[in-house]
């Protein structure tokens, strides 16, 4: 892999891990315009790092605002109102995901390398950002998560899980089934990025195992500083697509990745 190969995939990987495109299904788009046959393993792991780190960064405060009031018990502002149910809140959305999540694993890599499936997912989660766009529009949205029942967590966490398909993205979905179930701009944003943390180290811990001895490179390094930077931007560009009603323009991307994906898949 070369340099400015290590550049574009930590790029694409920054950007895409958390606006509502899919970064799974663009590394893969990516990948075959590179030719490359196989992952990186090593340099997957260093990009996941880096987006983790990303989203520890910018929701620092909130994580320390509810570590603080978890262990003094008393009820601070946002979800660190009530940080026990918050924390009960990430349990039911993780546990779907981490059950879906490993249930696909063993297909991930061959349903990565069939272009038709990415492009076909890359619509549905064109689909999923219109829909929630439109109900949006509809202003039947705005009741905060802590006041929500168990099950919707629950079906967030499914959400989550299905997005372990390359092609459907993870916001996207996390985002958009918070929206969709009458959750608050806001919350959902918030609550999508910081529930994707045991989802990115869950993914990181699996990809451990394929890990090879050879050293780290500079590509690697500065894989991971791109990704880094990228990943805090996109966060931040995607909180204010939420709350700005405006996730109908990822979806018109998303349709036109989906038709240019197909038609490398079909001709490929």
């Amino acid at each position: 892999m070369t340099l400015l190969q290590a550049l574009v995939l930590a790029f694409v990987q920054g950007m895409t891990e958390f606006l509502p495109v899919s970064s799974s299904g663009h590394l893969a788009l990516f990948g075959r315009l590179f030719g490359m046959k196989a992952p990186d393993i090593n340099f997957d792991i260093v990009l996941h790092m880096a987006t983790l780190l990303a989203v520890l960064i910018y929701y620092r405060k909130q994580l320390i605002d509810l570590a603080i009031h978890l262990f003094t018990r008393k009820g601070g502002e946002g979800f660190a109102e009530n940080p026990l149910r918050f924390l009960f809140f990430v349990i039911l959305t993780s546990i779907p995901t981490g059950i879906i999540g490993l249930a696909l694993d063993s297909r991930m890599e061959t349903l990565h390398e069939n272009l038709i499936f990415v492009g076909v997912c890359f619509f549905i989660t064109a689909i999923m950002l219109l829909t929630t766009h439109l109900k949006q529009k509809k202003r039947l949205i705005g009741k905060s998560l802590l006041n929500s029942p168990w099950w919707v967590p629950t079906l967030i966490g499914v959400a989550q899980g299905i997005a372990v398909l390359p092609g459907v993205s993870r916001s996207g979905f996390t985002i958009g089934a918070a929206l969709l179930l009458g959750i608050a701009a806001t919350d959902s944003a918030d609550y999508g990025f910081i529930v994707s943390i045991p989802a990115i180290l869950g993914a990181f811990l699996l990809k451990l195992g394929g890990i090879s001895a050879m050293g780290f490179s500079m590509n690697y390094v500065l894989g991971f500083v791109l990704a880094f930077l990228v990943g805090l931007a996109s966060i931040r560009l995607v909180v204010v697509f939420v709350e700005k009603v405006r996730l109908h323009y990822f979806a018109a991307y998303m349709v036109i990745v989906s038709i240019v994906t197909l038609i490398l898949g079909a001709t490929g």
